[in-house]
Parts: C-alpha cells; sequence; structure tokens
C-alpha cells in the first residue's frame, strides 16, 4: 500500500478547522493568506460519495451502513487510493473518526496513512463550544464527550446514492478514547500532536513547528515561508476568521456560527461545578498528560 493519506484529525471543536486553513496556506497559496475557498483542498474523509462502491460489492450492505460493524468492515477498502480517485503523491484529509479497530476490523491500514497532526483541546473547552456549535443542552454536550459510543453523522454529498434516511456514523467516541487512539499508539508514520490553546496564543511557534514537521520528516520546504507565517498570522485570528465567514457562506458552519470565540478557558466562568467535576474525575489521567489542569 502507498501511503497517501495525510491525516489532520481531531475530536470535534477542537482546532481541526483552523489547522486545515493554516496548511493550505502553507501548502496551497503563494503567500500564506487564509480563504475558505481553500479548504476544499483538505476534504472530509467521512464523505458518503467514498461509500458508492459498497454499492457495487454487498447491496445488502450498502443500505445497512446505519451499522458501525457493517460500516468497519469497508473502512480499510474506503481509504484506498483509487477509491478517494486523487492523482497526487499523497493528500490530506480532515477526520474526526477515533483511530481505533471495532470488532476486528480497522479504522484504517497504517500503511495508508503518511503523517498525521493530531489536534487536541481541553475537554472542559470543548462542551461548552460543542453545545453551541450544536445548538444542544450543556448535558447533551457533556454526554457527548464521555459516552465511549459517542458518534457523528458523514457527510453528504450531490453524487451519493445512498438513501437519506441511511446516516452512516463516524465513530468519535470519548475524548480520552479518541486522546489515547493516538496517544497510546506506537505508530509507523510521523505524528505531530498540536494543543489548541498553543495554535492560540502561541500559533507563530507552531507555525515553525508545522513547517520543520514537514521539512526533517518529508523533506517538504514550504517556499516563502516567511511571508506565509506573517500572513497566517495577520489573516487567521478569530476576530477575522469571523468577519471572513459573515461575508462569505462558510458550508461548515451548519445554522450557527462555525468561529464562536475560540477562547482558552472557556469553561472557568461558563462550567458548572457538576458537569466540570465529571469531566475532571473520568479525563484526569489525559488531562495530566497535557497540563489541563
Amino acid at each position: 500500500m502507498s501511503k497517501h493519506i495525510f491525516f489532520i484529525s481531531s475530536y470535534p471543536k477542537s482546532g481541526n478547522t483552523l489547522m486545515r486553513l493554516i496548511i493550505t496556506s502553507l501548502f496551497f497559496t503563494q503567500d500564506g493568506k487564509v480563504d475558505f475557498e481553500n479548504l476544499k483542498y483538505i476534504g472530509q474523509l467521512e464523505n458518503k460519495i467514498f461509500l458508492e462502491f459498497i454499492k457495487k460489492v454487498n447491496e445488502k450492505d450498502f443500505l445497512g451502513l446505519n451499522n458501525l460493524s457493517t460500516l468497519y468492515k469497508y473502512h480499510v477498502k474506503i481509504k484506498e487510493k483509487s477509491n478517494l480517485n486523487f492523482k497526487e503523491d499523497f493528500t490530506f484529509f480532515k477526520s474526526h473518526n477515533i483511530m481505533n479497530s471495532l470488532n476486528g476490523h480497522e479504522y484504517v491500514n497504517e500503511n495508508q496513512i503518511r503523517g498525521i497532526i493530531y489536534l487536541v483541546r481541553d475537554p472542559r473547552d470543548i462542551v461548552l463550544s460543542w453545545k453551541n456549535f450544536d445548538k444542544t443542552s450543556l448535558s447533551n454536550s457533556v454526554d457527548l464527550i464521555t459516552n465511549e459510543n459517542s458518534s457523528i453523522t458523514w457527510n453528504d454529498h450531490i453524487h451519493s446514492t445512498l438513501p437519506a434516511k441511511i446516516k452512516p456514523k463516524v465513530l468519535i467516541s470519548s475524548w480520552k478514547n479518541h486522546v489515547n487512539s493516538i496517544m497510546i499508539k506506537k505508530h509507523t508514520m510521523p505524528v505531530l500532536i498540536v494543543k489548541f490553546e498553543d495554535l492560540i496564543t502561541n500559533k507563530e511557534i507552531i507555525l515553525e513547528k508545522i513547517i520543520n514537521f514537514f521539512e526533517n520528516n518529508f523533506k517538504i520546504k514550504i517556499l516563502n515561508n516567511k511571508e506565509k507565517i506573517k500572513n497566517i498570522l495577520e489573516t487567521s485570528n478569530f476576530d477575522k476568521l469571523k468577519e471572513a465567514e459573515n461575508i462569505s457562506h462558510f458550508k461548515e458552519s451548519n445554522d450557527s456560527k462555525f468561529f464562536n470565540k475560540g477562547k482558552v478557558g472557556n469553561w472557568k466562568n461558563n462550567l458548572d461545578n457538576h458537569y466540570l467535576e465529571k469531566i475532571e474525575k473520568d479525563f484526569m489521567k489525559e488531562m495530566k498528560i497535557f497540563n489541563y489542569k
């Protein structure tokens, strides 16, 4: 297998979109200026168009993709280069799916992966961000990140023949399990772990780490990197992104604003003690690893 997938991976609401904007600015622009239109260069791996081949293989399974066990039978096949339909040596894909197997079936074969940039964020801030994005209750948001069976749905596609009532699931599991699916494995490919908090407060340092990561591990040199860093810093703060979102139609924004606050430590004044204690109890070990005090 060729190492043709480069993952931008994270639990939902952990800075994945901001990272994709940065990566596309580094790789697909001359000047580094952030532009939502460039997100087309980093697609969502959990997109229904990639399921079409299953219809030819087993129509019963195709119509049974609401079942995670059925879907997992095909995950590695889904990620074959011939099915993803691109000609470049490798390409970037966004994913929120946990990097774990299910019932003996892998989510992805490591020989398919060129590298991973993994975003991690304080779970106490994630619950507030998810609550606002999904327009749900705080209780439901806490349930999402603490439930090992948590899932969200695959992206629709205009050319998908999958009936609308069938909604394949992206298994995200709990925040703890998601983080551990990256942290506790001995991966055979380079992995860069980036804290959302550093991406917000120390962005220039993170940009330099990203550039060095590609150069040191893949011999990929980012051209014009000084100007790109300068322009990324100027065009990727949350105020600029919110302004750009208001002007253009950002299809990932749902009916709510995608770029809401982007604050670090927002939980301190907005999370009830009851929920705070549950999160800190459930995730104590993992939170300590990332110095989430």
